[in-house]
This record gives C-alpha cells, structure tokens and sequence, in this order.
C-alpha cells in the first residue's frame, strides 16, 4: 500500500467512517485515502484500478448512510476544492455572456453557491444550504426550493471506466429525479428491497462547469437568506441524513409520515424528527445510533405509511458497504 506515497496520498487502514458522514454513523473503511487535489484523485483511482481495489469516492457524507460492518477497499474522501468564475469568451458565445463558474468535485455546494452570489451571479440560490459536495450534487442531481443541479450545468470532466478522461455535456447525463447517469447502481439488495451500494470501479467526477446569469446581487442574497431561513425553520440540527425518502408524485414523505403519526418515533439511537418527519436524527451523535437502528426505522416507517395510505416510500439515501 505504499505506491500512492509517490504522488503524496497516505493509505490508512481500519479508519472509522461515522465522523465523516452528517448522520454520524457506520463502520470503518479497509483502507481510507484522502485526496487534496485532482491530480492525486486521478492517480489513486488508476492505481486502485490496477490493484483490483475497489474504490467508493466520500464527499460530504450527506445522503449516505454507511454499514456498521464498515466498507471493503478504499475509500477515498475527496477534498479537492478549486473554485473559479470565468467570463464566458464572446468569440465562441457570441450571443451568450453568461460566465462560467469551474469547480472540482470535492468543493462544498454550499460555499460554491456563496461565492456566485457575492459575484452577483444567479443560478445557485437553492444550494446556500446543501451541505454535499459538487461531485455528489451532479451525480444526484441534487436540489432545493425548486431549483435542481441540471439547471444550470454546461458539463462534467469525468475519469471513465476505461481510464479516459472525458468532458461530458449536461444532457449526456440523463437527469432525473436525484439520479442521473453517473449515480452507482446497487451491487445488491436485502430482503426489504433496500440497495446497498459497494466499492467498484465506475466512473468518477473530477470537476464541473455552471453557466449562471449575471443578476441584482441584493435580491439574489435576498433569495439565499430566505431559502437559508426557512431551512432553519424546517429541518432539524441534529445529525442526520438529509431527506431520507423521495417524494411520491404530488405529494411530500415528510407529510405521509407525519400523518401516519410517527413524528418523534425512535428506535434504538435513530429518531423521526420532531421538526421535519423525513429527517432521521441521531440526537447522539457519533456512538448514538448505529446502521442497524437506521435500517429498522426506515422499514417501520415504510411499512406503516404502505398500510395507511398504500404507498411504499422510496428511499433517497444511498446505503453504502457492508450491513449485518
């Protein structure tokens, strides 16, 4: 385990995962590397590959719930984190002078969303909040008070399969709902139709290109303030998943939930948020709860929301590595 040292990356053994993630839970990683720059992320991930490593790429940790038995292979946190806004070259954009704003796949959403709005750039008021990473927004087509990653996204830089590096345009990827082309297919599933996601070899996001319009800084900062202050309002601030389940058509999980009574519903260390029902808090922090608590309230919730109103919720959350 020593060749990534050549290019400056440290491979770790048996790290625990749980502080790494908002819901503050899982186990711990085989091997664990942390990259800093995108350079080393593509260098690691080739090595991995010619290894037969399997590799699982952390970002923020939101939306993730990882196995208490941990991951098998590397897993390697990405912070690279280079922002950069860039005016659109009128020589190829004639009619088109909305800048573009670069980022690598490892920079918080969230801060990327303040400094397009300090440059008065409109676009990415709804992501002042989110708390993932660039890579994972555009891999789940993330999105908040009305606004989604595919908006606004010209196109990707990503590290095939095949080791090719390729700039692929937005539509290339297929937007869905929270998914898109690049999202992981699950290696399996339980018996409660729950996928779990384990290391492979897929495809990673390197970095990626937003066009945003230029707009009035003071009502783009009014917007971010009032999305900012209406989350305060509506989600919890304990640990976390994040929105635990999607939205069945024309009509919200948390209310589903809420309706079926379950607000504040706990077992073992995991609780329905008393604040927002489809947030599972874990009011313990890291040691509070465990996956297992996790799994066992997520199917109690579906099975009681089935039985009262006839719809299985659909998870959100992406269950990683190993579940006992």
């Amino acid at each position: 385990m020593k060749a990534p040292e050549r290019f400056g990356v440290r491979i770790e053994m048996q790290t625990p995962l749980a502080p790494y993630t908002t819901m503050k839970v899982g186990g711990p990683a085989d091997y664990f590397a942390r990259v800093q720059t995108v350079d080393q992320l593509i260098r690691l991930v080739r090595w991995a590959r010619n290894e037969a490593l399997p590799y699982w790429i952390l970002g923020g940790g939101s939306n993730v719930l990882i196995g208490d038995a941990g991951v098998r292979g590397l897993v390697i946190y990405n912070r690279c984190r280079r922002v950069r806004i860039d005016e659109a070259p009128c020589c190829v954009f004639p009619q088109d002078d909305r800048p573009f704003v670069f980022a690598e796949s490892g920079a918080g959403m969230a801060g990327l969303a303040r400094r397009t709005i300090a440059a008065g750039l409109a676009g990415l008021e709804w992501a002042v909040s989110l708390p993932g990473t660039v890579g994972g927004a555009v891999v789940n087509n993330a999105g908040a008070y009305g606004g989604e990653v595919k908006d606004n996204l010209y196109d990707v830089m990503v590290l095939g399969a095949d080791d090719e590096i390729v700039e692929t345009p937005a539509a290339q990827l297929r937007f869905g709902y929270r998914v898109s082309t690049l999202k992981a297919q699950p290696g399996s599933e339980d018996n409660d139709a729950l996928a779990v996601v384990r290391p492979g070899f897929g495809p990673v996001v390197l970095s990626a290109n937003f066009r945003l319009a230029h707009g009035e800084r003071e009502a783009i900062e009014a917007q971010a303030e009032q999305n900012l202050r209406h989350r305060r309002r509506s989600q919890p601030v304990e640990p976390s998943l994040g929105s635990t389940f999607v939205n069945p058509p024309g009509d919200y999980a948390g209310r589903l939930i809420e309706a079926a009574g379950l607000k504040g519903f706990a077992i073992g260390g995991v609780q329905v948020s008393r604040q927002h029902a489809n947030f599972l808090i874990n009011p313990g922090g890291v040691g509070g709860a465990t996956a297992a608590d996790v799994i066992g309230l997520i199917r109690h919730i579906r099975r009681v929301v089935a039985d009262r109103f006839g719809i299985l919720l659909k998870p959100e959350i992406q269950l990683v590595g190993e579940f006992c």
